[in-house]
């Protein structure tokens, strides 16, 4: 169970597999991430954000899974675990982003490509909801 500290609520859980979340499942995430995630200033996530967004980029070239996005997917961690040791305040965030990159890694083969666009979809939806909840400025 995930807990949301400030309002004392239970967050919705990623599913193991990210292929098998709906839209409405990765909005709701997303909604109930961005406002957990309010304290956080805007560049560090957008500076996790902006690597995703390279990642996205080689994955519409090659339009497939290849070792090269999942070697990136991978290395963001230590990036995570670095802005978190610079800011306690990020350790929610790297927690989260941790257990997303995990659930593309391990999905299935056949759904490594649904997986991939899901987190972009749902990372994407947390940088849109963390502004619209008034996450906290640079």
């Amino acid at each position: 169970m995930v807990y949301d500290h400030n309002h004392s609520r239970q967050l919705t859980q990623l599913p193991r597999d990210l292929s098998t979340a709906s839209a409405k499942l990765i909005n709701k995430i997303a909604n109930e991430r961005g406002e957990d995630f309010k304290s956080i200033k805007t560049n560090q996530i957008r500076n996790v954000f902006s690597e995703i967004t390279l990642i996205r980029t080689k994955f519409k070239q090659k339009k497939e899974w290849t070792k090269e996005i999942e070697s990136s997917l991978i290395l963001l961690k230590p990036k995570l675990a670095y802005a978190k040791g610079r800011n306690p305040q990020v350790e929610k965030f790297q927690e989260f982003m941790f257990e997303a990159i995990n659930s593309v890694i391990e999905a299935n083969n056949d759904s490594k490509l649904n997986a991939l666009e899901n987190f972009f979809l749902l990372i994407e939806s947390i940088v849109a909801y963390h502004k619209f909840h008034g996450g906290k400025e640079s």
